[in-house]
C-alpha cells in the first residue's frame, strides 16, 4: 500500500531545454594557396601570418 501511494503523490514535472551556450569555434584554416616547384609542394593556408608567406614566397618564386 505504501509503494501505490508512493507513486501517487509524485510530481509530474516538465523537462527543461539545456540552457548551455555553444562553444565558440575557431575560424576553419582554409586553404590559400597550394603549389608545387619541381620537388617541392607548398601549401598556405589562412591561418599563417601574410609576412611569413610573403618571404617564402620570395624564396621560392623567382
Amino acid at each position: 500500500m505504501e509503494v501505490k501511494n508512493m507513486i501517487e503523490k509524485q510530481q509530474i514535472v516538465a523537462l527543461r531545454n539545456s540552457t548551455k551556450t555553444k562553444k565558440a569555434r575557431p575560424p576553419r584554416n582554409n586553404l590559400l594557396l597550394s603549389l608545387k616547384k619541381d620537388d617541392l609542394e607548398l601549401s598556405f593556408y589562412s591561418s599563417l601570418d601574410p609576412e611569413i608567406m610573403n618571404k617564402l614566397l620570395e624564396k621560392v618564386l623567382p
